[in-house]
């Protein structure tokens, strides 16, 4: 009876061990991606939107800037190739409604202060596997300029310090670099205060300043 009795807890044991093992490792391969800042559900960072954000870590900006950036079409690229243009570079995402209205603004902001100077290079966080739906989007909203694929190198520069309680990281985020590759402007989520006009203000003070 005794060792009947064991057997059965051994087992309740045991099982209880493999349930916990199984949540854990569902848990750990479900990091949860960038999240829209405009999304009803992450208020936090719509809050977070109108605080200031740390400043950026000038030398993880200048290592990041020289790592390489998978391009849509599977070429590559560094920000650091845009040294002497003033950059604007947009952490955005096809599944961020914020970062879709945006998308077609900065196109034309491209548009306009190019030849003056102004690149904008877009970093998605969409999945590789999702590149017909990106290229359909940007083609659709005029965006002829450079995108590329997010990285751990480039999130770990540019967004950490940003997250949510929840872990997620708010988008779309928007960083205006000078022509000699410092950060000059920060910019988190859609912000009737620091809207596309803002943006536009700060770009046309770098590309007047030498």
């Amino acid at each position: 009876m005794n060792n009947l009795r064991f057997k059965s807890l051994a087992a309740s044991y045991l099982s209880a061990i493999l349930l916990t093992g199984a949540t854990f490792t569902s848990a750990c391969d479900s990091a949860p991606p960038p999240r829209a800042t405009g999304d009803s559900a992450n208020s936090a960072a719509a809050l977070r939107a109108q605080k200031p954000v740390p400043a950026r870590d000038p030398q993880a900006i200048e290592s990041a800037s020289n790592v390489q950036i998978t391009k849509l079409d599977g070429g590559a690229f560094k920000l650091s190739d845009f040294r002497g243009k003033v950059l604007v570079v947009d952490f955005w995402a096809t599944y961020c409604p914020p970062c879709v209205r945006q998308v077609p603004q900065l196109a034309e902001l491209s548009k306009k202060y190019r030849d003056k100077g102004l690149e904008i290079v877009g970093v998605t966080s969409d999945d590789e596997a999702d590149q017909d739906k990106v290229v359909e989007f940007l083609k659709k909203a005029g965006a002829d300029y450079m995108v590329g694929y997010d990285n751990q190198w480039l999130s770990s520069a540019f967004l950490r310090g940003t997250e949510n309680e929840d872990g997620t990281t708010p988008i779309p985020q928007l960083f205006v670099i000078s022509r000699d590759g410092r950060v000059v402007k920060h910019m988190v989520g859609e912000s009737p205060q620091r809207g596309i006009e803002y943006l536009e203000q700060v770009v046309s003070q770098q590309l007047s300043s030498r």
